[in-house]
């Protein structure tokens, strides 16, 4: 199979995917999916360095239930200082981030439900990121800044 067919059959799979999240996610929650900009170089290294299996969390939690999790998520966006406004990456080559809102309770328990516990939360000025990793028995997470 050639790699041009591959893509066209990546693109419509995802194109399904991105339905489904656009249908599933909150209208007070989506804000549609942002692809007018190349996910900064800061980023792609942080994630590399957090994949590493010899990486320290910074954060960690044995959620009891989805909405715990949510709240703990919720809580570390405020402390880190993400906005009410961010950038949520999908999993989705062609349709890498979406944009939501995070002003109302509830909106991250809304994102993993869709997303899934796997995530990376971006400021909307592209300084500031959370990444969650759901391990065997517990979640974890990690913060990174770029450099000024």
């Amino acid at each position: 199979m050639g790699e041009e067919l591959r893509d066209e059959l990546l693109l419509s799979t995802e194109k399904k995917r991105k339905v489904h999240i656009e249908q599933s996610l909150p209208a007070e929650i989506f804000l549609g999916f942002t692809n007018d900009f190349e996910t900064p170089d800061w980023v792609s290294e942080s994630l590399s360095i957090f994949r590493r299996t010899d990486s320290r969390p910074e954060y960690s939690i044995v959620p009891e239930n989805l909405a715990e999790l949510g709240s703990w998520i919720e809580s570390m966006a405020r402390r880190t200082d993400l906005g009410d406004t961010l950038l949520t990456q999908t999993g989705l080559r062609n349709f890498p981030w979406l944009k939501c809102a995070c002003k109302s309770p509830g909106w991250a328990e809304a994102l993993l439900t869709v997303i899934g516990r796997d995530v990376t939360l971006l400021s909307l000025d592209q300084h500031r990121m959370i990444v969650i990793y759901e391990e065997e028995y517990e979640c974890i997470a990690f913060t990174a800044t770029s450099s000024p």
